[in-house]
C-alpha cells in the first residue's frame, strides 16, 4: 500500500504524552509540512505559533479555562471546571493556527487543511499529535486576545484550530470501525 495512504489509515489522535521533547528540525518539518496545504484561491492566510515552552502553554491552558467561563461556551464548561483538566493534554508542543478572515474565503477550513498536514507529517515521523479546539469560540475574549497577542498571533486572526504535538506516552489508538453507509457512489 502507498505511504501516505498508510499514515491516513494509521492515523490516531495522541491524548498521552511522554516527557521528551520533539526535536526543532522534526517540527519545522512537520510545520513546513502544514505550510503546504492548499487553501482557497491560494489565500495562505494562516499563521501558525509554535509553542515549544511547558510554563507558557500551562499559563495559556489556565487562561484559556478561564476565557472559555467568562464567556459561557457552554460545550466546554464542563472541561474548563475540570480539576482534570490539561489543554494539550501535557503535550511538549503546542500550535496554533489561525487566520486572516478579511483575506481567506475559507479560513475555517484552509486552517484545518494546514493541521492535517501537520498531523500526517507528525504521525510520519514517529510523533503524536491531536486536534485542540477549545480556543476558537473564545480567540475573541479581550482577557484571552491579550494572550494571544503575546504570543505573536496577529490582531486580525481567528483562530481555528490548535493541536498539541509529541511522543506518544501510551498505547497507540486502535481506529474505530468507519460509519456505515458514510459513502454514495454514482456511476
Amino acid at each position: 500500500m502507498n505511504q501516505v495512504i498508510e499514515a491516513i489509515l494509521a492515523r490516531r489522535s495522541v491524548r498521552s504524552y511522554r516527557e521528551e521533547a520533539v526535536p526543532t528540525p522534526e517540527m519545522e518539518a512537520v510545520v513546513e509540512a502544514g505550510l503546504y496545504a492548499p487553501s482557497a484561491r491560494n489565500a495562505q492566510a494562516w499563521h501558525v505559533s509554535v509553542i515549544r515552552d511547558r510554563k507558557t502553554i500551562a499559563e495559556l491552558g489556565d487562561e484559556l479555562k478561564e476565557a472559555i467561563i467568562r464567556c459561557q461556551v457552554e460545550r466546554y464548561l464542563a472541561l474548563a471546571r475540570s480539576a482534570e483538566y490539561r489543554m494539550g493534554f501535557g503535550a511538549p508542543v503546542f500550535v496554533i493556527v489561525s487566520a486572516d478572515p478579511a483575506v481567506s474565503v475559507c479560513p475555517e477550513q484552509d486552517s484545518a487543511l494546514v493541521l492535517e498536514n501537520m498531523f500526517l507529517a507528525a504521525h510520519s515521523l514517529g510523533i503524536g499529535s491531536c486536534w485542540v479546539n477549545q480556543l476558537c469560540p473564545v480567540c475573541d475574549d479581550p482577557a484571552f486576545r491579550r494572550r494571544l497577542d503575546a504570543l505573536g498571533v496577529p490582531a486580525s486572526h481567528k483562530i481555528y484550530g490548535a493541536a498539541a504535538f509529541g511522543y506518544n506516552g501510551g498505547v497507540h489508538p486502535k481506529a474505530p470501525p468507519r460509519r456505515e453507509n458514510a459513502v454514495s457512489w454514482i456511476g
